[in-house]
């Protein structure tokens, strides 16, 4: 029996699903899901694996992100549930290998909040590393630097984000899960075998912002 892979890239606004048998694609599907990722991404993913006909799905792909913590954690809830049924093994895969990038080198960016960047570079389309935060003004500098040298600059973030904090001529890009699945195809066996081993999990650019309790938990309010 011929095996499938399913990819979900729900990091942005414009999420995806995508199939994949014998390294040919079988379906494709995006939607607008704005804030319903939990309600948006169940029919397409139904879609998708109708698009199976019989395959079994052997691995499910999820783009980690940069990006809506809740939307990858949606997609994360999904691929577990999958596995269980299927048998399927889950690996975390950054968004940003599911841009579509073909130039030699790259660099991808996006806002971090509180003043700060997430940066990254990206060669022949595949994420060097995570991403570190910079802020505003050394991003600034990145960007004029990549600029002036000849490296184009990429960001998730919308065209009117990027001209309102003045990044000029940042291109405005998004990740698709069919992108991503050829991403993660083009890896090689043992990089694609560390990714199915390590927990599947939102990639953090900040490490989580954990508010202390006033008074300890057990303590008895006067």
């Amino acid at each position: 029996m011929q095996e499938a892979l399913l990819v979900l890239e729900t990091s942005c606004a414009r999420p995806s699903a995508a199939a994949w048998a014998g390294g040919a694609l079988l379906y494709r599907v995006e939607w607008e899901a704005e804030r319903n990722h939990s309600s948006a991404i169940f029919q397409a993913v139904r879609q998708v694996l109708d698009s199976l006909e019989g395959r079994r799905l052997a691995e499910i792909v999820v783009g980690s992100g940069p990006g809506s913590y809740g939307g990858i954690r949606v997609a994360l809830a999904v691929a577990d549930g999958l596995s269980l049924v299927h048998g399927s093994r889950v690996a975390a895969f950054s968004s940003w290998n599911g841009l579509g990038i073909h130039a030699p080198l790259a660099c991808v960016m996006s806002d971090a909040r509180r003043g700060g960047w997430a940066w990254a570079r990206v060669t022949a389309g595949v994420l060097e590393g995570a991403p570190e935060v910079l802020p505003g003004e050394q991003a600034a500098a990145r960007v004029r630097e990549c600029l002036e040298t000849g490296v184009p600059v990429y960001s998730t973030e919308a065209a009117g984000t990027l001209a309102a904090r003045g990044m000029e001529g940042v291109v405005p890009v998004l990740p698709h899960a069919e992108a991503l699945g050829s991403a993660w195809m083009a890896l090689d066996t043992v990089r694609r075998e560390e990714l199915l081993a390590a927990p599947a999990e939102p990639l953090y650019v900040r490490a989580p912002h954990i508010t202390s309790s006033k008074r300890p938990a057990w303590a008895v309010k006067a």
